[in-house]
């Protein structure tokens, strides 16, 4: 009993593994007849009829997994199948073949048709009222399941090769020619229209009396919303034999046909992609019992079913921006790689502070569109980063990841400088220390003096400054001038804003100088001379080693006025002349610091 209860655990585990482990896309089913295959139907996921060439038919109660040949008592080449439910069914094929079956395809009975022409399309609305189509214009309904067949006459009288009854009423058939009729009193009276083709029509789908879609020779497929008045063409992406189509609703329809040709589209034939078939047989009809799950015949006994809607996995996104190694890259920037379709994915993105990704700092999925910005917060300045990204299907998740890129993230944008000497609207000599604030993530810094405070007539553009300051070199300013200027910073990656403009008025006397070349054994600052002065005073001071130096001249109630020295000298004996022309009359205290030095002087200026 124990080995018993064991068999049948591995049965059952080995039917899972089989139900659950089908491949993706198309796959091939063993019918085990080489005879051409010419229709399917299938009324459920298990029940199935396949019928072909010399009377083949074909049938499976497991959903293709098995295939069994039954007896259709005849020999003539079956075209068109089509069962109302699991048990009852119909065929009809050449020299006016009709049978019936009423036990799912194991037995079949023959009806009478009245007619020996070739039959090419059976379908029924309910186990009564059933419409056959065939050569010469042959149309045959039935009300009675079969039982009697009664023919009427179509207006024309080339081959019909699909029927398509959208109600009890209205009703198409299509063919030979670009030929198309149509009938609105269940296929007693018919009249002809126009399809603007004149290919070869194969099959005929009307999903309600207003929307329909016909295909055939060359790729054609076109598509009408009022009945068939007018029809618009739609690129099917090939000029390939279509043969058979299946719509699985408003939506989502696939056709099949030469050459294993399997196309589908999603959007009701806006857009119509290539599927791997499998297989280079013809391929002849198909069916779908959802979107999903569906078969396909054709010629030399071929069978391909799918039960991921024909597609499989998403292939693999290929990264577009930023560059391999790119640098200077926004911590907030835009990731960018090609979409992955059909079917149309989503994505997911990882990003590491390794190439192994062992140490994933940001992943994210369910992104809908093939680019992602990266959020604030997320990743640091000046840092090196990886990414990949993996494609998402409706089948399921990509086996690869993209390649993997890195890039260098930026340094931080620089504040905009303050200006700080001279100040704003003052009197400068014709060699002026200018100065802005320290910016901390700053490495250089671009000074522009004008003439106008559009910039348009610019006398010096100075950039890479190291300091936050520079002395406008001797010859460059002309006395008694309005000169604008501004500054900005800048790192190896960014530059900020302009600061603010500000302006000055030069004199004639030149700025600062060194004394011979003595180097003084100690730090000492002097008197100015003259003092009291009017307008221009002058300030000697000693540097026994080099230093950075500032000397600022502050008014009577502790307010920096101008800043003449401001950047690093080397040893020497040093004169630095000031013209306050534009300053009041008042005193003025001079303060120099270097190196730990520090010492403060007065001075009175008299107009």
């Amino acid at each position: 009993m124990k080995r018993k209860f064991y068999w049948i655990l591995t049965f059952f585990i080995l039917v899972v593994i089989k139900t659950y482990s089908q491949p993706y896309g198309w796959f091939a089913q063993t019918s085990n007849t080489v005879n051409n295959l010419n229709s399917v139907y299938f009324a459920n996921v298990n029940t199935g009829i396949a019928v072909g060439q010399l009377g083949t038919v074909l049938r499976t109660t497991n959903g293709g997994a098995n295939w069994t040949s039954q007896s259709s008592g005849v020999n003539n080449h079956l075209f068109g199948v089509c069962f109302i439910n699991s048990s009852t069914g119909w065929v009809v094929g050449d020299v006016g073949i009709i049978l019936k079956s009423s036990n799912g395809g194991v037995t079949w009975a023959a009806q009478s048709s009245t007619t020996n022409v070739q039959l090419t399309s059976v379908s029924f609305r309910d186990a009564n009222t059933g419409y056959v189509v065939g050569w010469y214009g042959n149309f045959l309904r039935t009300t009675n399941g079969g039982s009697t067949w009664t023919k009427y006459l179509t207006a024309i009288s080339t081959n019909l090769s699909s029927v398509s009854f959208a109600d009890a009423n209205t009703g198409y058939a299509v063919g030979q020619y670009g030929k198309m009729v149509r009938t609105s009193n269940g296929g007693i009276n018919w009249t002809q229209i126009q399809t603007g083709t004149t290919v070869l029509l194969e099959y005929v789908v009307f999903l309600n009396p207003s929307t329909g879609t016909i295909i055939g020779e060359s790729g054609v497929i076109r598509k009408t919303s009022n009945g068939g008045l007018n029809w618009s063409s739609q690129s099917s992406g090939t000029g390939s034999w279509l043969n058979g189509m299946s719509i699985q609703n408003a939506n989502f329809c696939h056709v099949v046909g030469e050459d294993g040709l399997v196309r589908k589209s999603s959007n009701a034939g806006v857009n119509w992609y290539s599927q791997v078939s499998g297989t280079s047989n013809w391929l002849r009809k198909t069916s779908f019992i959802d979107t999903n799950t569906g078969w396909a015949v054709g010629d030399n006994g071929t069978i391909i079913k799918t039960t991921t809607g024909g597609w499989r996995l998403p292939g693999t996104a290929n990264l577009i921006s930023p560059n391999d190694n790119q640098t200077c890259f926004s911590p907030t920037g835009t990731l960018d790689w090609s979409d992955v379709f059909p079917p149309i994915s989503n994505y997911r993105v990882q990003i590491s502070e390794n190439q192994s990704f062992s140490n994933i700092i940001h992943n994210v999925a369910g992104i809908n569109v093939s680019q992602y910005t990266i959020p604030a917060n997320v990743l640091s300045y000046e840092t090196r980063y990886y990414w990949r990204v993996r494609a998402t299907n409706q089948v399921g998740e990509s086996p690869n990841w993209s390649a993997v890129r890195n890039f260098q993230t930026a340094s931080e944008l620089p504040q905009v400088p303050g200006l700080i000497i001279p100040p704003n609207n003052s009197s400068t000599n014709l060699t002026p220390l200018l100065c802005w604030d320290t910016i901390p993530v700053a490495t250089s810094y671009r000074c522009i003096v004008a003439t106008d405070s559009g910039f348009t007539n610019i006398v010096l553009d100075s950039s890479n400054i190291i300091n936050r300051a520079i002395y406008v070199p001797e010859g460059v300013l002309q006395p008694y001038t309005t000169y604008y200027w501004k500054a900005n910073a800048s790192n190896s990656c960014n530059i900020s804003p302009f600061s603010e403009t500000w302006s000055f008025i030069t004199n004639d006397v030149i700025g600062i100088s060194q004394l011979g070349s003595e180097v003084p054994k100690v730090f000492a600052l002097y008197n100015n001379y003259p003092n009291p002065f009017n307008p221009v005073t002058y300030i000697e001071f000693d540097m026994p080693r080099s230093s950075f130096v500032n000397l600022t001249i502050y008014n009577a109630i502790g307010q920096a006025v101008a800043e003449l020295v401001n950047l690093d000298l080397s040893p020497g004996k040093y004169k630095v002349d000031w013209n306050a022309s534009a300053y009041p009359s008042g005193v003025y205290f001079y303060r120099i610091t270097a190196s730990g030095f520090s010492f403060t002087k007065k001075m009175v200026l008299i107009k």
